[in-house]
């Protein structure tokens, strides 16, 4: 999600199913070209996750169920069912290519809540580690990975973030158990970590502080209400 959505990033101006246009609340993305990010590492591979580095082992905040739930200041967002599955049906030819797929969450401002209304699908190419879309951002898919977020995910999260903190990133890995996470940066310090990071590759190492954590245990919930699907390409 991001917001207030006047300030978020939105696709090009097309023409809409109705008057009243839903703005950019969230990705649901895979792993794609980058946003440059910080100071150079070299990349260490992990079997299985080619780009799971080790930094990244500690980067993440896991909770176990027994933890008690908390939930930051943040505006609740009410995230449709139907949408992981509804979005895992579109990318299967690129699956069975092993290549990314990610789409756009678009939603409304509700006063205390956002309510994602609709799961944009862009004009986009992709690899079996990248993928760009050819106009705006993202939900993505790791069509041979298991759910996390690579350096090149939370770069491209975190200007979403810095506009909207109830922004998450969600990612698909239908091969894995979970088959998908919902994430968002940890502020502090995950946020300004990645926005102070200037490292050029794509895939690279970040300071081994919690940088991201699951957002479904705080402030996204899912919920049995519609979804609206916009295939632009």
């Amino acid at each position: 999600m991001n917001s207030p959505y006047a300030n978020v990033p939105r696709p090009s101006p097309r023409p809409s199913p109705s008057s009243r246009r839903p703005s950019t609340i969230a990705e649901l993305s895979e792993p794609r070209q980058a946003v440059p990010p910080p100071p150079p590492a070299p990349v260490r591979h992990i079997d299985g996750d080619r780009h799971r580095t080790a930094s990244q082992e500690s980067a993440r905040i896991t909770r176990k169920p027994s933890d008690p739930v908390q939930i930051p200041d943040l505006k609740t967002v009410s995230l449709p069912r139907e949408c992981l599955p509804r979005f895992l049906s579109i990318p299967s030819l690129n699956m069975a290519r092993n290549r990314e797929t990610f789409r756009l969450l678009l939603g409304q401002d509700k006063g205390n809540k956002f309510t994602v209304t609709t799961l944009l699908i862009q004009r986009q190419h992709s690899t079996s580690d990248t993928c760009t879309m050819d106009e705006e951002e993202l939900i993505h898919t790791h069509p041979s990975q298991s759910c996390f977020m690579s350096s090149v995910d939370l770069h491209t999260h975190s200007g979403f973030q810095r506009m909207l903190p109830e922004s998450f990133a969600v990612v698909c890995a239908p091969k894995f158990t979970p088959n998908f996470g919902i994430f968002r940066l940890t502020d502090p310090p995950g946020l300004q970590t990645n926005l102070d990071c200037n490292v050029k590759e794509a895939f690279h190492l970040h300071p081994e502080v919690p940088i991201y954590t699951d957002a479904d245990k705080g402030h996204v919930q899912m919920k049995d209400i519609p979804l609206e699907i916009l295939d632009l390409r």
